[in-house]
């Protein structure tokens, strides 16, 4: 009975881990998009006030910013959890 209760707790686990790790990169790649748009803006604005090219090299910035922080995330929990993880434990 307590074999099972533990196998359930890490499934469990795993999946809050999972929809953790999605949440978060929807947060991280809007907020770096919702950046990106902001600041490119601006500085077209200021220096090229007929185009958008900085918006869109700053929105793509933006997007790669969130898919490059799940792959550090997913990196980090495959080879057995984060920096900030293990020193916590040790």
């Amino acid at each position: 009975m307590g074999i099972v209760f533990l196998a359930q707790n890490k499934k469990n686990e795993s999946v809050a881990y999972i929809i953790n790790m999605i949440i978060q990169f929807f947060v991280e790649t809007f907020v770096g998009i919702a950046l990106g748009y902001f600041i490119g803006h601006y500085l077209d604005n200021w220096l090229f006030p007929d185009r958008l090219i900085l918006t869109y090299v700053f929105i793509i910035l933006g997007l790669f910013s969130g898919l490059w922080m799940l792959i550090k995330r997913v990196l980090a929990n495959i080879n057995g959890g984060s920096d900030d993880e293990k020193s916590q434990h040790n």
